[in-house]
């Protein structure tokens, strides 16, 4: 009898927490402390703005906190009536069922038996009609925003917060990994760079797919400068990947292993003093930093080192348009990839992807936050336009064509004068239309060591449309982008 009274207990303690929303109290404590390390991160709060936030964080945590030492009370309660009632009752003793409590092999299997309980009893929650129309609204709200619990936004927003954390944590990786990275060999690093929107994806992904290229991927965030010891830690809860639409909305699917544009958050460490609230300033050959070059240069035998086989680095890197001489000084070996597209092409889908950034930042600040954690300045909220010579100051008028056509004008004006002569050019509009004639041409100007794999990628890519047109656009700015397109279609493949 004593057995049954302390099984009864259990269960009447689980289903109480279940019952009054234990687990929905405690997620409010991580996201309350999400969103506080959010506001304290925060670079566009003013710290009076900063103070009050943590006040109302202070409070809220203070009353979810005593709301959790009821839940936990009840709940204790629930279970000591059964020892309670049973004890008076004269159907055992508190001293039986002590001992019983307290034995490892009852310790185990109702540990075990709690969990298994929970987790039923979960399922039967979810499957009531209220729930599944919760489930519904909440899927629907996830599309929408960046999929992040709130243990992932706290520990993005952790990692984010500390450049000289990042850069700390990976020098314990390479004395861990020291006979490692002495080993590995990088042959010529491959950098794709363009403004967005010209096709440095899914140039990205043809060349991450093959076996000698290696490239960062989501599984590296967020201690993205640390992929071999993150990569180790993180694999012992690694979720199997499964493909869904990226925020971008423009029906390119990824997941965890998808290669993408982490590389920024490099430069963002070491040149901090370029990254004003308003725009991103230029490099020059003369802007030499040699402890940022060994230090990129170890990243890259990191990454190559992570994916078993590999023997090149491949990034896309949208700002490295802003420092092509001094890609070209530092890394000599390495080749530029710029692929290019037509202007009215670009610009109409910048526009779209800024409206939309635009949108979702002014809905959740850990969007905003996140793509500024990864050095995402194009877009939405967290947009920063490069310096270029001509090129817009700050974000005002991003809602105009003419804004994007002076920038697009400003950033490849640039590109031709400053990009070294053995950069690859590609016309994005000749790749995507011609894929056979045009694969063969950037295997062989790459130096790609598998060419049938390489040149049966066609199938990665579809014929571009009609250019649109740009609403109230400038008919000379129009006309100048469309004269520069061409002289950079003419140093393409």
């Amino acid at each position: 009898m004593a057995l049954a009274a302390l099984i009864a207990g259990l269960v009447a303690f689980v289903m109480v927490l279940r019952v009054l929303a234990a687990e929905r109290h405690a997620l409010q404590v991580i996201k309350v402390a999400q969103d506080a390390m959010g506001v304290i991160t925060d670079p566009d709060l003013s710290d009076d703005i900063k103070e009050k936030s943590i006040q109302r964080a202070s409070l809220s945590l203070m009353k979810t906190f005593f709301i959790l030492l009821a839940i936990g009370v009840a709940a204790c309660v629930a279970a000591a009536l059964f020892v309670l009632a049973g004890d008076a009752l004269d159907l055992f003793t508190t001293d039986q069922v002590m001992a019983i409590a307290t034995s490892w092999s009852f310790i185990l299997w109702s540990s075990l038996g709690a969990i298994i309980l929970w987790v039923l009893s979960g399922k039967l929650k979810k499957r009531s009609p209220q729930a599944d129309t919760e489930t519904a609204e909440d899927a629907a709200a996830a599309r929408e925003e960046v999929p992040y619990s709130a243990i992932d936004k706290a520990l993005h927003n952790y990692a984010f917060s500390s450049p000289s954390r990042q850069i700390a944590l990976s020098s314990f990786e390479d004395k861990l990994w020291k006979g490692t990275l002495a080993e590995t060999q990088v042959g010529r690093p491959v950098f794709v760079t363009s403004l967005p929107r010209a096709g440095t994806t899914i140039l990205l992904e043809l060349l991450a797919r093959q076996e000698e290229f290696a490239s960062a991927s989501y599984r590296n965030m967020p201690f993205t400068m640390s992929p071999l010891l993150w990569g180790r830690f993180s694999s012992m809860f690694r979720k199997k990947g499964e493909k869904s639409e990226r925020a971008h909305g423009d029906g390119i699917a990824v997941d965890f292993d998808s290669p993408e544009a982490f590389e920024e958050m490099v430069w963002m460490a070491f040149w901090g003093e370029h990254y004003t609230d308003k725009s991103i300033e230029l490099w020059g050959a003369e802007d030499r930093n040699p402890e940022f070059e060994e230090f990129l240069s170890r990243h890259m035998r990191k990454i190559v080192a992570s994916v078993p086989g590999s023997q090149r680095y491949v990034s896309k890197n949208n700002a490295n348009i802003a420092r092509l001489p001094l890609l070209d000084a530092a890394f000599p070996e390495a080749q530029i990839v710029i692929p290019v597209r037509d202007p009215a092409s670009q610009i109409s889908s910048l526009m779209r992807q800024h409206q939309r950034f635009a949108d979702l930042h002014s809905r959740d600040r850990f969007a905003r936050q996140y793509m500024e954690g990864i050095g995402h300045f194009e877009f939405g909220a967290a947009l920063r336009p490069i310096a270029f010579p001509g090129a817009p100051q700050g974000a005002e008028g991003a809602e105009r064509a003419d804004y994007w056509l002076r920038y697009w004008i400003a950033a490849y004006e640039h590109v031709l004068s400053t990009a070294p002569v053995a950069s690859v050019f590609v016309d994005h509009a000749a790749l995507s239309r011609d894929p056979e004639a045009q694969l063969p041409m950037l295997a062989e100007v790459l130096g790609v060591e598998h060419r049938e794999a390489f040149n049966a990628a066609s199938e990665m890519f579809r014929a571009p449309g009609v250019s649109p047109e740009l609403p109230n656009a400038s008919p000379d700015l129009v006309q100048r982008a469309n004269d520069l397109y061409a002289q950079l279609q003419e140093r393409a493949l």
